[in-house]
């Protein structure tokens, strides 16, 4: 087909499928809810930080009785204007910076809280947009006391920590009895880790020095990427696999044979020292014993009933080596672990701390009726 074609059949279709966006906000103004109004602005679509920290949270939220509505994280500045006048929210929950219309400079008049879970700060790209935002919002909720700490410095006049939380998932969690001695390090994109991987490198060619037939995986293998990074990982006694990139359900049931789980956090690099949970929430969901590093939030989160804290590379060889030798230990620390992460990493608790922090901005009360002609009409 033509592309001159092509380009005048996207112009017409373009404002359809703007349309069609809309839909799902329109239909929730028609059963508001009576709690504080809130509009959260995501930075992508259901995936990742996006999905946990914000889509699952709002509905927490919502089925709590808050008034909560998701505007499409691909609107225009002009629809989101618009849907904005329209509802006239108490707080406009903003995640991070990452979007180009995610600037609360854009949005004057309106109560900003920001949702920041990375170390934002220390990427060039992104460092000077999250720094002009600071003095800008009304609240931070912070993914971790690290950034937390560089929110207030850098201005915010109001900072919380809210650790990521997850959804608990229903299907059976496998014996640790019945697991072959697979160790996983669900990184994403793992090679861009690179102090981590130099690490997870070290440690494994000892463990599997100890015990032969072990087995590492690695995660979010993508078209294009170099096999040579996983064959890097290959010593005797040791077996590697990269497992490709999938949904978060498939994600989950891949952890169901796995025995031990890795978080390695390296502070050298300053990205990671704002880590926090992210995909230790699913080994602690799919009772995976978890190995990880005596810094920042695992520090503040595990005791040595629900997860073994390494401070050296001696330590984590010891630790993997041991529980991997001990299927008793393994599924004790899983059953704590589990029940650790329902009461302070599900989604529900995380919920809890927000719906704890927005309540206590000034102005989050019952709002006005949605003006149905200003946003159907």
């Amino acid at each position: 087909m033509d592309s001159g074609i092509l380009r005048a059949w996207a112009q017409l279709a373009r404002p359809v499928i703007r349309s069609m966006r809309e839909l799902p906000i329109r239909v929730r103004t028609l059963r508001p809810g009576q709690g504080p109004r809130v509009v959260f602005l995501p930075a992508y679509g259901r995936e990742g930080a996006a999905l946990l920290r914000i889509y699952n949270v709002a509905t927490v939220l919502r089925a709590r009785g808050w008034d909560v509505h998701m505007l499409h994280w691909k609107f225009t500045l002009a629809q989101r204007h618009r849907w904005l006048s329209a509802l006239r929210p108490d707080i406009v929950v903003m995640q991070g910076t990452r979007h180009p219309l995610n600037r609360p400079a854009l949005y004057d008049g309106h109560r900003i809280v920001l949702d920041l879970d990375d170390a934002d700060f220390h990427l060039a790209h992104l460092a000077p947009s999250v720094r002009e935002a600071m003095p800008q919002v009304a609240c931070v909720l912070a993914g971790s006391e690290y950034i937390a700490e560089w929110c207030r410095g850098a201005g915010a006049r109001e900072v919380h920590v809210v650790w990521t939380g997850a959804p608990v998932s229903r299907r059976p969690r496998p014996a640790q009895d019945g697991r072959a001695p697979v160790v996983a390090w669900t990184q994403t994109r793992p090679m861009t880790y690179r102090h981590e991987a130099a690490l997870v490198r070290r440690i494994m060619r000892q463990v599997a020095a100890r015990h032969p037939g072990t087995v590492l995986r690695l995660y979010d293998r993508r078209p294009g990427d170099d096999p040579a990074f996983a064959q890097s990982f290959e010593a005797p006694g040791l077996t590697v696999e990269w497992r490709a990139q999938a949904g978060y359900e498939t994600f989950l049931g891949s952890l169901d044979d796995v025995a031990l789980g890795l978080a390695p956090l390296v502070p050298e690099d300053p990205f990671c020292r704002a880590k926090s949970f992210g995909k230790l929430l699913a080994y602690l969901d799919r009772h995976v014993p978890v190995v990880a590093s005596d810094f920042g939030e695992p520090r503040a989160f595990f005791t040595r009933a629900t997860g073994a804290l390494c401070g050296s590379e001696e330590d984590w060889v010891a630790a993997v080596s041991g529980l991997l030798s001990d299927a008793a230990a393994r599924q004790a620390m899983a059953d704590a672990g589990f029940a650790a992460f329902r009461s302070r990493l599900s989604v529900d608790a995380a919920a809890n701390r927000v719906a704890e922090v927005l309540g206590k901005l000034p102005g989050s009360d019952r709002p006005e009726p949605i003006p149905r002609a200003a946003v159907l009409g």
